[in-house]
């Protein structure tokens, strides 16, 4: 056979009524030769039937749309991996060529229809409008099962990450005040021991010096106090003992008082006046001899007159002191021993009083005493421990990088650095860190590994060991083979469990680092021989949410109506569903909803 010659196998089965033509075309040119094949059927078929009414526009519309859901849908099952086997690339490349000519026959097939259509209506009176609506009634969309390749992949949105990160984490005990003198940069490598964070310490020295000078002040506090506590307690005892005696004193100051002075001061008074009255009357009695004596006498009167004067001068004394003695009585019981009355209570009542404090300051001063040295002694334990916490705190001053690596500012976050922007604009001199963070991630970039997560609905189709391509950010770049490593047996968030992908370390390019986003390919399922069905042939049975059927037709018999079949369902993929269950291969099902078919035509008749 001649290169230039075609093989066309042309298989066209008509029936009137408007039941389906199918068209099986093999050519090394199919487009051309299957066009013409169709063309010639269309025409004989119109020249046995003129008056045939043909399926309405939207159902054509529909067939056109389901082949080309089909077209495409293949289209998308092609391979995609260049790695795939000879048997597997010549499988789907003929079912591309066979979706290519099914979707030229549809075009066909619709061209010829609605030239028919726009015929008929111009030729047909509206007497016929009916009939033609039962024909159409009786037209079905069908569907000859056929195995072919079921391909699902799971592209999931990835993040490169490092096996082997070092955080540095920041945490001061006490200090605060860490302002940046110099920093290592954004990416870059360092090693073992270099310098990551300098800060300035001139304020912490200072602070640390200050915290020394108070404990040494605190020390000479404490230790003068313990000295001073025995000392302390003897004096309360010896004043509290003072003050004893002295209230015993006065109370017995006061018994006396009120027993004994007090009424031998107010007879004292009382006498007194007696006396001088006693002394008076006496002096004048006298004065009164004398005169009556010297008048009988014969002394001359010069020494009369010197008897007579004394004697005078004693009456006058004698009065004044008696006047005197009055006053003094009055005194004594109107002013003096009221006013003494008064001050000798007081004096009980304060040495009373006195007598209670010192109990008191025996009992309580002692014991602040001693509390306030406990105090003293503990402020100091606390000085000490603040101060071992500053010299711990001036270490960080300068940190040095743990292990060799790539400086990553801040951390890891499911293999992210959603803070690195930030960091970059913070991270400079004068600015200030704060503690309690991770203030940067030392990074081996190399091994990587790919983090990912899934929605719970897809958790069953994912398992370790499944093989994946990893799509890179560059267009041009070719993906990388791995597998899944494993699946957190718990979801991480809401609704998400967490994928970690092993990936092939030489395929991955340099450039690629920790946090670089990409696409994890996953082949969740994979048969070459699968049944598969558009989900619009697939009804629910009323009563049986659950059970699953399709309308089967019977090609043997032309009048035979589609009669209901269970199938049972497996994978989904787009618009198409597996069937597991319920049909073969050669089997022909109705696209159509046969249900709503026979309640239309019931109405119609």
């Amino acid at each position: 056979m001649k290169r230039s010659a075609y093989l066309i196998v042309l298989a066209i089965a008509f029936s009137l009524g408007g039941q389906c033509v199918t068209v099986t075309v093999e050519a090394a040119n199919a487009n051309s030769s299957v066009g013409s094949a169709i063309q010639a059927a269309e025409d004989e078929k119109e020249a046995d039937d003129d008056a045939e009414k043909k399926e309405p526009e939207p159902a054509e519309k529909s067939n056109k749309d389901e082949s080309e859901n089909d077209s495409e849908d293949k289209a998308k099952e092609a391979p995609s991996e260049k790695k795939e086997s000879t048997e597997d690339k010549a499988v789907e490349k003929k079912e591309e060529k066979d979706n290519e000519k099914a979707a030229s026959k549809d075009e066909e097939t619709k061209k010829t229809a609605e030239t028919e259509k726009d015929s008929e209506k111009k030729t047909d009176g509206k007497s016929e409008e009916k009939p033609a609506t039962k024909e159409a009634a009786k037209k079905r969309k069908t569907l000859t099962i056929e195995p072919k390749r079921m391909k699902i992949d799971l592209t999931l949105d990835g993040t490169f990450v490092a096996n082997k990160t070092t955080e540095v984490v920041f945490r001061p005990e006490t200090w605060t005040d860490y302002e940046i003198v110099e920093v290592a940069e954004h990416g870059a490598k360092v090693h073992k021991g270099e310098t990551l964070f300098k800060f300035d310490r001139e304020k912490l020295d200072e602070a640390i010096a200050d915290l020394e000078l108070e404990q040494r002040i605190n020390e000479l506090a404490i230790l003068k106090a313990d000295e001073e506590m025995p000392r302390m307690e003897k004096t309360l005892k010896l004043d509290s003992s003072a003050a004893e005696r002295s209230n015993q004193q006065a109370q017995e100051d006061f018994k006396r008082y009120r027993e004994i002075d007090r009424p031998m001061m107010e007879k004292t008074a009382e006498f007194m006046v007696k006396y001088y009255d006693f002394n008076l009357n006496y002096e004048k009695d006298e004065l009164e001899q004398l005169e009556k004596m010297y008048k009988a006498d014969d002394l001359t009167e010069e020494t009369e007159e010197i008897v007579l004067k004394r004697q005078r001068n004693s009456v006058e004394f004698a009065e004044f002191s008696l006047e005197n003695a009055k006053l003094s009585r009055d005194e004594t019981l109107k002013i003096s021993l009221p006013r003494y009355d008064v001050r000798i209570k007081e004096s009980l009542e304060r040495s009373e009083m006195a007598q209670a404090r010192a109990r008191q300051s025996l009992e309580l001063d002692l014991t602040r005493a001693r509390y306030e040295l406990e105090q003293r002694k503990k402020a100091r334990a606390k000085s000490l421990e603040r101060h071992g916490k500053l010299l711990q705190d001036r270490e960080l001053m300068e940190i040095k990088a743990p292990v060799d690596g790539t400086v990553f500012y801040g951390q890891s976050v499911n293999g992210r650095w959603s803070d690195t922007a930030t960091l970059i604009n913070k991270y400079k001199p004068k600015n200030n860190v704060s503690g309690g963070t991770v203030l940067m991630t030392i990074v081996e970039t190399r091994p990587l590994y790919v983090i990912s997560s899934i929605d719970e609905g897809k958790r069953p189709d994912v398992s370790d060991g499944q093989k994946a391509k990893v799509a890179l950010p560059a267009e041009d770049a070719e993906r990388v083979a791995g597998e899944v490593k494993s699946v957190s047996p718990i979801p991480v968030s809401p609704g998400k469990f967490e994928v970690k992908f092993e990936v092939t370390q030489s395929e991955i390019p340099e450039w690629i680092v920790p946090g670089m986003s990409c696409k994890a390919q996953i082949t969740t399922f994979n048969k070459k021989d699968a049944l598969v069905i558009p989900k619009t042939a697939v009804h629910d049975d009323e009563e049986n949410e659950d059970q699953k059927f399709v309308w089967l037709i019977d090609t043997k018999e032309e009048d035979s109506k589609p009669v209901r079949r269970n199938v049972k369902l497996g994978k989904r993929k787009g618009t198409d569903v597996e069937i597991v269950k319920g049909l073969k291969k050669g089997d022909v099902i109705s696209l159509d909803d046969e249900s709503k078919k026979d309640e239309a035509e019931k109405k119609d008749s």
